[in-house]
């Protein structure tokens, strides 16, 4: 079994922040999926104290996502495939995902401050990004 962590960092207004294969890396264990996971949620921390300090009124969104694939993907692109293959074939639109999401985080950072993000809005802007 194998599993993914999928982050993303955007400007609102502006889109994407990360640098390519920044935002999907596979791994072989839980564990090592979730200290993934850690490092990459203090990285866009940081990251977003940067851009907060570049462009004050700007609202930045944050999610990372840890997915447990239903068989063993060898890489980036394969875990894409399949992805993009459970979003085709699944019965429930709504929440394609579901099933297979381990745990989430999620930020909307705004002038005013810093507000929880949703899950389920996390896994449509996957579903958009995959499609």
């Amino acid at each position: 079994m194998s599993h993914v962590v999928i982050s993303s960092f955007e400007n609102v207004a502006t889109g994407d922040l990360q640098s390519q294969g920044e935002s999907v890396a596979v791994f072989e264990s839980e564990v090592a999926a979730r200290a993934h996971l850690a490092r990459r949620s203090a990285i866009l921390q940081s990251a977003v104290g940067i851009a907060r300090a570049a462009d004050p009124k700007a609202t930045f969104i944050t999610w990372l996502l840890l997915l447990r694939m239903p068989l063993a993907v060898d890489g980036v692109e394969e875990a894409l495939e399949d992805l993009e293959l459970i979003l085709e074939e699944t019965e429930s639109i709504e929440d394609p995902f579901g099933e297979l999401v381990v745990d989430y985080e999620g930020s909307r950072h705004e002038p005013a401050g810093n507000f929880d993000y949703a899950c389920a809005d996390a896994l449509r802007d996957l579903e958009a990004w995959l499609s």
